[in-house]
């Protein structure tokens, strides 16, 4: 009966922090805009300007669509992506088309991300993003 009883207060400790952790996920729909600091095997280094739009989240997981303007190209791109956050306030942004993301919440509530693919395109991105 005791161990019954230690049991059910066990799983109602961690009923309750997994709502606690989840309440404290930061609400990231919205527009998030920064000026990366890139470099890339064609361009060399440069800054920009990138956009994220952040249209749906559920839990710790997300997606919506970015907007950058390539150098080589001069013209503005858009593609999708899909993501995620830790209780921990980590992020980790999967491209639909190539590449990914990595990065933190700061501690003034921005998003400060590293971005990166390999290959013949290879570029290194870093950018602190700030919501709209």
């Amino acid at each position: 009966m005791k161990r019954m009883l230690s049991l059910i207060v066990l799983l109602a400790v961690v009923c309750f922090a997994a709502v606690a952790t989840a309440a404290d996920l930061p609400n990231l729909i919205g527009t998030w805009e920064g000026a990366p600091t890139v470099h890339d095997s064609k361009g060399g280094y440069y800054t920009g300007k990138l956009v994220l739009n952040i249209t749906e989240q559920k839990g710790n997981a997300f997606h919506g669509s970015k907007t950058y303007q390539m150098v080589s190209q001069r013209k503005e791109r858009t593609e999708g992506f899909s993501g995620t956050i830790s209780s921990g306030g980590q992020i980790f942004i999967a491209d639909h088309e190539d590449g990914y993301m990595i990065g933190d919440i700061t501690k003034d509530g921005g998003m400060e991300l590293q971005y990166g693919h390999t290959g013949k395109k290879a570029v290194a991105v870093h950018v602190v993003l700030k919501k709209k």
